[in-house]
C-alpha cells in the first residue's frame, strides 16, 4: 500500500487509508464522522495520541493535495471506545460496534494480506523468498502487537479506587497510599480532596466526578484511570528494585 486507498461502506461512508512507515493510518476526520462525532477534528485532537499531519489528494481536485490529520490503529480504537462510552444513545453504541468490526475484520486485514502465489518464482530466487518471508514475519509481528494493543484498549475506560490500588501495591489502606503519594510530592489535599500536583495533573491519571447532595453540598469522587494505575505500579516497582 504505497498510496491512498479509499474504503467505502454503505453505512459508514468512506475511510481514507495511507501508509506511514509500512503501517496503515486512517484520516482521522473520516473515522470521527463515521462514528457521528459532532465536531470530528476536535474528537481527533482530544482523544488521539499518535496524530500525524499528512498530504493526500484533494477529493474534488485529485491533482492537488490536501493536508489532513491521520491516525494509527490504536487511535482508531480510541475513537471507537470513546464514541461507545460517551454516547447515551444505544443506536450510536451499536453503530460503534459495527464500525469496529468493519475496520478490524475487513479493512485492515485486506490491507495486510500477502499473496504468496508465485511459489515457483520464490523457489528459483532465494533472495526474493527471503524478502517475502521477512515481510510476512514482520507483518505477523505487527498484527500481534496490534491485537495486544486492542486488548489493552478494551480496558482503557476502567477506573480504580484508591483502596483497590492500595491493595494491589501492598499498602494497608487507601489512607496509607494517599499519605505516601503526598510525601512523594505527587498529590496534596485541598478541600478534603486529594489533588495531583501540576506536574502530573494533565497526564490523565485520575478522573474526578462530583455529586450534589439534597442539601446542596458537593461531594467529589476521585478514581484512578488505567494510565494512572500503570504509573503507580511502575513507580513502586522501581522503588522495590
Amino acid at each position: 500500500m504505497n498510496k491512498l486507498q479509499i474504503f467505502k461502506n454503505a453505512e459508514f461512508g468512506e475511510i481514507r487509508i495511507v501508509e506511514v512507515e509500512s503501517n496503515p493510518y486512517a484520516v482521522g476526520s473520516d473515522v470521527a464522522k463515521s462514528l457521528e462525532y459532532s465536531i470530528p477534528h476536535k474528537a481527533v485532537r482530544d482523544h488521539c495520541r499518535g496524530v500525524l499531519t499528512w498530504n493526500v489528494p484533494h477529493p474534488q481536485s485529485p491533482e492537488k493535495e490536501q493536508e489532513v490529520l491521520v491516525i494509527p490503529e490504536g487511535d482508531i480504537y480510541r475513537l471507537i471506545v470513546k464514541a461507545a462510552d460517551q454516547s447515551r444513545n444505544p443506536v450510536i453504541k451499536e453503530k460503534a460496534e459495527r464500525f469496529e468490526r468493519w475496520i478490524f475484520d475487513e479493512v485492515l486485514p485486506s490491507i495486510r494480506k500477502y499473496d504468496m502465489y508465485a511459489t515457483e518464482e520464490l523457489l528459483n530466487d532465494p533472495d526474493l523468498a527471503i524478502k517475502a518471508f521477512t515481510a510476512l514475519k514482520e507483518e505477523r509481528a505487527r498484527r500481534i502487537k496490534a491485537e495486544s494493543t486492542n486488548a489493552i484498549l478494551m480496558h482503557v475506560n476502567k477506573t480504580y479506587t484508591a483502596t483497590e490500588i492500595a491493595k494491589e501495591l501492598g499498602f494497608k489502606s487507601a489512607t496509607s497510599l494517599n499519605n505516601d503519594l503526598a510525601n512523594r510530592k505527587i498529590q496534596f489535599k485541598q478541600n478534603e480532596t486529594w489533588v495531583l500536583y501540576s506536574k502530573y495533573a494533565d497526564k490523565g491519571y485520575v478522573e474526578i466526578k462530583q455529586d450534589v447532595l439534597d442539601n446542596g453540598r458537593v461531594i467529589y469522587h476521585r478514581r484512578w484511570t488505567q494510565i494512572g494505575r500503570e504509573f503507580l505500579v511502575k513507580m513502586y516497582q522501581r522503588k522495590a528494585s
